[in-house]
């Protein structure tokens, strides 16, 4: 009896295998793959009350005529999904839409586009951005809390407030200029000029200040460093403000280097950006803060000053005038 038990066993376990193994093979060839890559162009920064258009491209069955399916996209905002094409009616609806930013929380989140079509497995393109408040010291940048003493002035091009703060008898910008005349916004996004200024080629820096102000020298750097710190190898912490982003420290801790931000220059690592065609590649997000000055060595190379994350020293170096993007201070 327990020799028949154990055939009746295996018998029913083999047939059990078989009724999985047509049931996996049905379900791998009851559905196909959608053909092309499903995405979406969207920015990385975005303010409140921005609005973007948004595009979704690729993903179709046979060929890029037959588009037929559902398309919806998933609101990180509101935790709602809304259907934006229907396979059944498609004619009602196009998979375009507008994303508006409705809140102003100062945090990260992912946008989510699906695809679905009868017969075929979905298709899903995400996007993560990050939602901004350009108010400085208030908003996503902060750690400025001398501003309520601080003097003011309105570059009369586009109506945006500066600060600024004298020193050795020079009136020094104390954020990055944001003037959209020319140069690119940090990570190649708009939103971001706002709060983290411009960068620039040497080219575009000589001609960005506005009128009163200039470029400065690398001698007028180097007299700012001495003013608060008697010398240029130990003037990084006077220039550099203990700022962070959306809640992110900007500088991180090294025990050579003590912020004090003396100065009130309020330097921040935002790095540099390397041209490349009609972009730009950011680097060293964290690690250097870049200043064009107004000198240059040859006809192709530009005067920067930078600071270090981990050195105490104000340095200063030649690159590509045009070949470098970093960021503007003006001086009067």
């Amino acid at each position: 009896m327990k020799f028949f038990r154990n055939i009746t066993i295996i018998a029913a376990a083999v047939c059990a295998l078989a009724l999985v193994s047509c049931k996996k093979e049905e379900e791998t060839t009851s559905k196909e793959y959608l053909n092309g890559s499903l995405t979406f162009d969207f920015p990385g920064y975005l303010q409140y009350g921005d609005v973007v258009h948004v595009v979704p491209k690729g993903g179709y069955k046979k060929d890029e005529s037959d588009t037929l399916f559902t398309c919806y996209w998933t609101n990180p905002l509101t935790e709602k999904t809304d259907t934006v094409r229907l396979e059944s009616d498609p004619a009602s609806k196009s998979r375009e839409f507008d994303f508006e930013v409705t809140v102003d929380s100062l945090s990260s989140f992912t946008l989510s586009v699906t695809i679905v079509a009868e017969g075929y497995y979905t298709k899903q393109a995400t996007a993560g951005f990050t939602i901004i408040n350009p108010a400085l010291g208030t908003g996503s940048l902060k750690g400025y809390d001398f501003l309520s003493s601080a003097s003011t002035f309105t570059d009369t091009r586009d109506n945006r407030k500066y600060y600024y703060n004298t020193v050795g008898g020079k009136d020094w910008m104390i954020q990055n200029l944001a003037w959209n005349g020319s140069g690119i916004a940090f990570d190649n996004a708009e939103p971001m000029s706002d709060v983290f200024g411009r960068f620039y080629t040497w080219t575009e820096a000589s001609s960005a200040c506005p009128s009163g102000w200039h470029l400065p020298s690398n001698a007028e750097f180097k007299a700012l460093a001495e003013a608060v710190a008697g010398n240029e190898g130990s003037a990084a912490g006077a220039l550099m403000v203990d700022a962070t982003f959306n809640g992110d420290k900007l500088w991180e801790f090294w025990p050579e280097v003590k912020i004090t931000n003396k100065s009130r220059f309020s330097a921040i690592p935002l790095g540099y950006a390397v041209v490349e065609g009609s972009g730009a590649d950011f680097r060293a997000y964290k690690e250097y803060a870049m200043f064009w000055t107004a000198d240059a060595s040859g006809s192709d190379m530009g005067i920067a000053r930078y600071i270090y994350v981990d050195k105490p020293a104000f340095f200063s170096g030649e690159y590509g005038k045009e070949s470098l993007r970093a960021n503007v201070r003006c001086v009067r």
